[in-house]
């Protein structure tokens, strides 16, 4: 992961009390974030079009419009860019409305801003890993594609093979590495079966996935950017315990599944 990949990221804040807009500018500048804060939910979505932004923090009551509208209209605009709600004490209602709509989650006021830093940097982290396992999955299936192995095999082949027919010292193709890494092959050194090889990229997949979040299965559909009905169909299907994951999380035994 490079340095960019690796910043904080950029939060879009919607406040219209402006003590509270500069408090939380302060406080998440300082925690290496880049912030631009505006007033009212007009403000925000002419804003949020301009793109660049990893994360939207709004608070639920703005002068124009319903931070709960907000929340709808930014997720139907790009559902990839989480956005967290800021709710008063007893308005918890409010609060999982808020996640109806789209909201990824919510901080509860009064709160200190070492709270909405965690709970931005948990978002737009998942966010982050939700998008390398789509583009890792896409380049896995690309390679699972019965023509792409004949061109990696072919690849390989040519490394292999020097001038006068002596074995070449060159390594393999770090395409052709990754493949074997992550599904094996069969004893003869042959790619896999096509089938097969897309079953166990997806038990290891849902596997990383369950790994990750410490079983918890709303959590990885959301990183795999599917349902969680769906999720639940794709553990079945797999013969996958999600339990078993929880179960090691809470042991501290993950790395031994």
């Amino acid at each position: 992961m490079d340095d960019a990949s690796a910043a904080p990221g950029h939060v879009l804040v919607i406040d219209d009390e402006e003590s509270m807009r500069h408090a939380l500018e302060r406080g998440l500048e300082r925690a290496g974030f880049r912030c631009t804060a505006v007033g009212t939910g007009k403000e925000g979505v002419e804003r949020f079009v301009s793109g660049g932004f990893d994360a939207v923090l709004t608070d639920v009551r703005l002068p124009d419009f319903s931070g709960l509208d907000v929340v709808a209209v930014l997720t139907e605009m790009d559902p990839g860019v989480p956005v967290v709600v800021m709710t008063g004490y007893g308005t918890m209602d409010t609060a999982l409305e808020a996640m109806r709509r789209g909201a990824r989650d919510y901080v509860g006021k009064p709160f200190v801003v070492q709270d909405v830093v965690r709970t931005l940097t948990r978002a737009i982290e998942e966010r982050r890993m939700s998008l390398e396992n789509r583009r890792l999955r896409a380049l896995v299936e690309r390679r699972l594609d019965p023509e792409g192995f004949e061109a990696v095999e072919a690849e390989l082949q040519t490394r292999q093979s020097a001038p006068g027919g002596e074995a070449s010292s060159a390594p393999p193709p770090p395409a052709r590495l990754a493949l074997v890494a992550v599904l094996g092959e069969q004893p003869d050194g042959s790619p896999l079966p096509l089938r097969e090889a897309v079953q166990r990229f997806e038990v290891a997949y849902v596997r990383d996935l369950l790994a990750r979040t410490g079983g918890n299965v709303a959590a990885a559909a959301r990183l795999a950017g599917i349902s969680r009905p769906n999720f639940h169909k794709k553990l079945r299907v797999l013969d996958v315990d999600a339990e078993r994951f929880k179960q090691a999380a809470r042991r501290g035994k993950l790395r031994d599944l």
